[in-house]
């Protein structure tokens, strides 16, 4: 690979790591509005696992089932 195209790939993972923080703060504020706290005040690792490190799994109905149990 040249430096040229290293480059793009550097910067292309920059870029996806500004709107992954973009779209994970509207997520994240919507867990605050629905829940009452954040996620990471109750050690949802669920949520954690899913959003934070893209490991788990982003199914609605069990983000919504681990964050019932958080309340």
């Amino acid at each position: 690979m040249t430096d040229k195209k290293w480059q793009e790939v550097i910067n292309k993972c920059r870029d996806a790591g500004d709107e992954h923080k973009r779209l994970l703060l509207i997520a994240e504020e919507e867990y605050q509005r629905r829940y009452g706290h954040k996620p990471s005040d109750v050690d949802d690792d669920w949520w954690i696992d899913s959003l934070h490190y893209c490991t788990g799994d982003a199914d609605l109905k069990g983000i919504k089932a681990n964050a019932e149990m958080r309340k």
